[in-house]
């Protein structure tokens, strides 16, 4: 112990400064190894649950004494990685999570005792269920639900009602859900439906936002669509120039800008004449002709010669032989 003293006694402030550094730097090194190692234990019980699944599998683990780890935002519960098998046995047993969709693994367990009305609403639960899965298989969609009507027939075609559907999409952080995208979505439905349009689904985000309204057979909504695609892309191109402008000089956090496009795409038809003061234009025309020919009298010595038959006259071929002309 002496020893130590006089050498920490012989060192100099930048030495001491220096040796204390480096100490401290293995020290924590040490506590990180030994942390992540730990952490390297946890593997996830469930992944992207709702708020309320999470906090009940979170109440659940602490009854049981587990340890466990949250990550993505409290949506991640992880635990000790031998435990996994058994404590999803105890979750299900439990029934947690309960936001779990049911697709046509329903029908795995048969029972004899099923009406024709159950069998119904679990077949109806199943593609549901189905379609959520389609649906959060997309790389922009967090988490999804889908809704629907299915057609009511009736032997009186009034009473037949169409079937519906809406689905309503969670995105991921970041993520932008396109128009293009939302139509694909609302044809998989449709497809997924017997006598379901995709003019019949509509498409909308947490939020409330109308992604994809339904559309009824001529009554404009398609026209209406496209003023407002039309619209809200010069709406975001006039908003991009003015940011492009105002960023360099004022900064993003200085101002805020807002632009609202009022579209005027109503059509006519105009009819012009015009007329050319330096060239006349004939309007009308009249030509009118007048012939007249001269009658050959007869006339000579009488005789055998003069009663002779002459050949015909032919009329005049040249201007002025009897033929007016005017216009």
């Amino acid at each position: 112990m002496d020893q130590l003293k006089k050498f920490f006694a012989s060192l100099s402030l930048r030495q001491r400064l220096t040796l204390g550094a480096v100490a401290a730097l293995v020290i924590a090194s040490i506590g990180l190894f030994i942390h992540w190692n730990k952490e390297r234990g946890f593997k996830p019980l469930y992944s992207e649950l709702s708020p309320e699944d999470a906090g009940a599998v979170v109440a659940k683990l602490r009854e049981a004494g587990v340890d466990y780890r949250l990550r993505e935002s409290d949506t991640t519960v992880l635990v000790p990685s031998e435990k996994v098998p058994e404590l999803r046995l105890e979750m299900a047993t439990a029934g947690i999570p309960k936001s779990g969709r049911i697709g046509y693994e329903l029908f795995d367990r048969t029972n004899l005792g099923t009406t024709d009305f159950t069998e119904q609403v679990n077949y109806h639960r199943a593609v549901e269920g189905e379609l959520e899965r389609s649906v959060m298989a997309m790389s922009e969609v967090d988490q999804a639900r889908v809704h629907i009507t299915f057609p009511k027939d009736s032997v009186f075609t009034d009473d037949r009602q169409p079937a519906k559907a809406s689905v309503m999409v969670k995105l991921k952080t970041g993520a932008k859900l396109s128009e293009q995208n939302a139509a694909a979505m609302a044809q998989l439905v449709s497809s997924a439906v017997e006598g379901l349009a995709p003019e019949a689904v509509s498409v909308l985000d947490m939020h409330g936002n109308l992604l994809i309204r339904p559309k009824k057979p001529n009554d404009g909504s398609a026209a209406s669509d496209e003023v407002l695609q039309y619209k809200d892309k010069l709406e975001r191109e006039t908003l991009a120039k003015i940011n492009s402008v105002l960023d360099p000089l004022l900064g993003s956090e200085k101002y805020r800008a807002a632009v609202d496009v009022d579209c005027d795409l109503t059509s006519g038809e105009e009819s012009e004449e015009t007329f050319d003061p330096t060239h006349s234009v004939i309007t009308s025309s009249q030509r009118t002709e007048e012939g007249s020919l001269a009658r050959d009298t007869t006339s000579g010595v009488p005789g055998t010669q003069t009663n002779l038959p002459r050949p015909p006259v032919r009329p005049p071929t040249q201007p002025g032989a009897g033929v007016a002309r005017r216009t």
